[in-house]
């Protein structure tokens, strides 16, 4: 990994805070101001970009500390069944862990796969024009040597307008490179609309939709397969709980879509291979799945 990279994305993103810190005791300007807030999801798989990467429940906690226009997020996955492995944490089913019989084999069970940290950059460019910049670090605590960590940088325009349609891009700094010299870009559309409810509990019904593109940087780092073009479709529907101030609640249920030849690159869960049961990727490239969202907001 380009570690001085990192060190200098990491090293920009302080230096954004603490200027945004000493702007904010400067009298003649407006005050800066702070939050803080905290979200748990559970869902019953963990899907990312299309990909469905644990096929079992999972919980996955988030954390954010916002001053003026920049934040900083931690979120990360636990794995609350035995569905995926670490460098040296072998599930049941694995025949080759080289573990007696009575060894603990409950792989990534009560551990976090993956923890992942973005310092971002938001303000509105005019009235209908809104801007979100920032680096997003992934990390693997339980497969650092397997699967390394890496670095994204991305930009998103959002706009308000009917749909709130939005456009990002996510670049890969670190390394996707390694695969055929390019560096692996993730371009989403999104877009959604809200139906307000006129109820006690459900305030309403969120829809949204997604649709993901890729380069074969993209596809080289994450499946070993050159290819570029669509990669995954995504439309949730939501119903927001009205739970008093400062806390929201959310059961939500999505349709997610790997598409066309990356279809054939769907992981398979690992429980079954062992077994000798994997079935076909494009089996498992239509996913649906949900969950149950708690968030506060300070």
């Amino acid at each position: 990994m380009k570690k001085s990279l990192v060190r200098r994305l990491f090293s920009l993103s302080l230096v954004g805070l603490c200027t945004a810190a000493i702007l904010g005791q400067d009298s003649d300007r407006e005050p800066i101001s702070y939050s803080a807030s905290g979200d748990a999801a559970l869902v019953s798989k963990y899907i990312w970009r299309g990909q469905r990467l644990t096929n079992d429940f999972s919980l996955q906690p988030s954390m954010t500390l916002g001053m003026g226009n920049f934040s900083i997020n931690i979120w990360g996955n636990l794995d609350l069944a035995a569905v995926n492995e670490g460098d040296a944490l072998f599930l049941p089913e694995n025949p080759g862990s080289g573990l007696p019989a009575v060894a603990d084999r409950s792989g990534l069970k009560g551990k976090f796969s993956e923890v992942d940290y973005t310092f971002s950059y938001a303000a509105a460019l005019n009235d209908a024009v809104s801007l979100d910049v920032g680096t997003i670090f992934y990390s693997f605590p339980e497969r650092s040597a397997s699967l390394a960590t890496t670095t994204e940088i991305y930009g998103s325009l959002s706009f308000d307008a009917p749909l709130a349609p939005s456009a990002t891009i996510y670049l890969d700094v670190d390394e996707t490179s390694a695969g055929d010299g390019s560096s692996g870009l993730y371009f989403l559309l999104a877009g959604g609309h809200s139906i307000p409810f006129d109820h006690e509990v459900f305030t309403g019904l969120d829809l949204s939709v997604s649709l993901g593109v890729v380069n074969s940087g993209f596809s080289n780092f994450y499946y070993g397969v050159s290819s570029s073009g669509l990669h995954d479709l995504n439309v949730t529907a939501g119903l927001p709980i009205a739970m008093g101030d400062n806390w929201s609640g959310s059961f939500f249920i999505s349709f997610s879509s790997l598409l066309g030849d990356f279809a054939d690159q769907q992981f398979l869960d690992p429980r079954k291979v062992h077994e000798g049961a994997g079935g076909a990727p494009s089996d498992l490239a239509n996913t649906i799945w949900g969950g149950f969202s708690l968030s506060l907001g300070l």
